[in-house]
């Protein structure tokens, strides 16, 4: 690969990237580039160079609990993207440019729109570029809202991440593009301490802002009722010490003791919220969990390390309890996802 300087005054600069530019990799090759961006566009199957200068791409890529980012700056270039398993959200930092999806062609620009780009085909092009492309689970989305919401597992809210569309990037004073610059110092403060990254909670913190630049009015609604009540305060406290923990033992005496409640009010609580026993919402939470790392996994992982991960200690009661879920046996997710 040739050596390019990427200073300011190089005309082969790129766009800083939202994280990542200390440790960045560098390609001017094409091929390389496609293959790169894979890890979080799994059906990218073409880059072309649509400028008279040389191409040239620089990106970071993170993989934080099965949440994929990728800080990406590019040359001006034309892309051809297939079926994708999850949604696709790209986020502009600076440059512009299209992208037509099931007919309908879309605009992105810095400060402006971002995209939302489910699991259908689409061709775009951009000119000289910083984007943060997410792949987004759109299951763990829809928990997420849940949470946010106080509403039971499964509601049906009309909540949309499938549909192809714009996203505004500003809602009233708030700043989407602002709150991702701060993630982008965060991801760069903490990828000092890789060992803390996966423990650090920041990959739920972008899905909760995920849901919220989706659909904003969802959560303003909500926001003008609001609901004052201390056991519901406690009971998320319980909820968040679970997501923590999902790795290790969790027992009802333990929940209480984090709730301060009863192990009759503690039933009753998760019962008006989620309509299911805490251990129940435990247990989804960790197939949840086992989900996300299954569909990003690597060469090496197996299905017992995901099962122990998420706190089964068995792997024949994980595989029965994850084929019920996601009706297939997790040795059938993993072979899938290892074989692209």
């Amino acid at each position: 690969m040739r050596k390019l300087m990427l200073t300011k005054n190089s005309k082969f600069s790129l766009p800083s990237l939202i994280f990542g530019g200390r440790t960045a990799k560098i390609d001017d090759s094409i091929y390389d580039t496609r293959e790169r961006l894979r890890f979080v566009i799994p059906g990218l199957q073409d880059i072309e160079s649509t400028s008279d200068e040389p191409f040239l791409h620089s990106s970071s890529l993170l993989n934080i609990n099965g949440l994929k980012l990728a800080a990406s700056a590019s040359s001006s270039n034309r892309f051809r993207v297939g079926i994708n398993e999850n949604t696709t959200l790209l986020i502009p930092f600076s440059g512009q440019g299209t992208v037509t999806i099931e007919g309908k062609l879309l605009n992105w620009e810095m400060g402006q729109k971002a995209l939302v780009l489910p699991n259908s085909p689409f061709n775009g092009e951009s000119i000289r570029n910083s984007v943060l492309i997410i792949e987004v689970d759109p299951k763990r989305l829809e928990s997420i809202v849940c949470n946010m919401l106080n509403l039971s597992a499964g509601t049906h809210l009309g909540f949309d991440s499938t549909t192809p569309r714009e996203v505004d990037m500003q809602i009233g004073r708030l700043s989407f593009e602002t709150m991702f610059r701060q993630f982008g110092n965060q991801l760069d403060q903490l990828s000092l301490q890789p060992e803390l990254l996966n423990r650090s909670g920041i990959d739920d913190v972008i899905y909760r802002s995920i849901a919220m630049m989706l659909h904003p009015k969802l959560f303003l609604d909500a926001a003008k009722n609001p609901v004052n009540n201390f056991e519901r305060r406690l009971l998320d406290r319980v909820c968040q010490h679970i997501q923590s923990n999902l790795d290790q033992p969790i027992t009802i005496s333990t929940l209480e003791q984090i709730g301060c409640m009863s192990k009759r009010k503690l039933h009753y609580a998760f019962q008006q919220r989620y309509n299911m026993t805490p251990m129940q919402w435990v247990r989804t939470e960790r197939l949840l969990r086992s989900h996300s790392l299954l569909i990003s996994a690597i060469p090496g992982v197996t299905i017992s390390s995901v099962a122990l991960a998420c706190g089964f200690t068995k792997s024949t009661t994980f595989t029965q309890y994850y084929s019920k879920e996601f009706g297939e046996h997790p040795a059938t997710t993993l072979k899938r996802v290892l074989s692209r």
